[in-house]
């Protein structure tokens, strides 16, 4: 994992462009490789851990981006976050994931002093579910109704949490 930068736009623009992979986000996928670059440059400057930050999940032998693993919404006060992930379908169930977000959930409990990392999460997303359960998440809630507005549908997540002993 790595910074994002600017070379980063095709490969993650195969994540959040391919509304198969977002279909279970809170928005829809990138019509154009013109809005993921937006993102790209958004995602290359939170260098501030106060709000969030985003790394790149990059190939090792290419350096290319295959993914993304992010915190957002940090309330420094309340020792608490959310976490955020994707990678290109072509590289899941290699365990890839697992090791990110073990990586990011190190990073804030360690570094940023978090007690609650949450993960909100589609229902319908079994895959992530197994995630977050087996890195020692708890479904906490849910669904939040209407939670979630994509385009003109609402969704309505389930909540899970990894409290810190």
């Amino acid at each position: 994992m790595r910074q994002f930068e600017p070379k980063d736009d095709a490969g993650l623009h195969a994540c959040i462009g391919d509304a198969n992979l977002v279909r279970y986000w809170d928005f829809s996928a990138c019509r154009n490789i013109q809005e993921t670059r937006s993102w790209v440059r958004v995602l290359a400057k939170t260098t501030s851990p106060d709000e969030s930050i985003a790394w790149a999940v990059a190939e090792k032998d290419s350096d290319n981006c295959i993914g993304m693993v992010n915190y957002h919404h940090r309330e420094p006060l309340n020792r608490r976050l959310e976490i955020g992930y994707i990678l290109r379908s072509e590289w899941h169930g290699r365990g890839l994931m697992s090791e990110g977000v073990r990586a990011v959930m190190s990073h804030c409990l360690g570094k940023l002093n978090t007690h609650r990392i949450a993960a909100v999460i589609h229902p319908d997303n079994a895959p992530s579910i197994r995630l977050v359960t087996r890195l020692g998440f708890a479904c906490e809630g849910g669904p939040l109704r209407d939670y979630w507005r994509v385009g003109n549908n609402y969704m309505s997540p389930m909540l899970y949490s990894f409290i810190a002993n």
